[in-house]
């Protein structure tokens, strides 16, 4: 599964790796290097992610059909 991300989402996500890696470690990054660590982020831990939002919203579109059920059983 291939995780695609709009120019306007990588250059927020970019911006905010680089801020968090000069404030969490002191280090600064170029914009190469948020790029290629954003990538690895992406392909590595992106379809874990995805998949436990996806479990996610099936409990809970579970949940709102038993509480459509229950209503209409009425």
């Amino acid at each position: 599964m291939e995780i695609k991300l709009s120019p306007q989402q990588k250059e927020l996500l970019r911006q905010k790796l680089i801020a968090m890696f000069l404030d969490d470690f002191d280090e600064e990054l170029s914009d190469f290097k948020a790029d290629q660590i954003l990538e690895s982020f992406i392909e590595k831990l992106g379809p874990a992610i995805y998949n436990a939002a996806i479990d996610d919203m099936k409990i809970y579109m579970m949940h709102r059909l038993e509480d459509l059920d229950a209503l209409f059983q009425k």
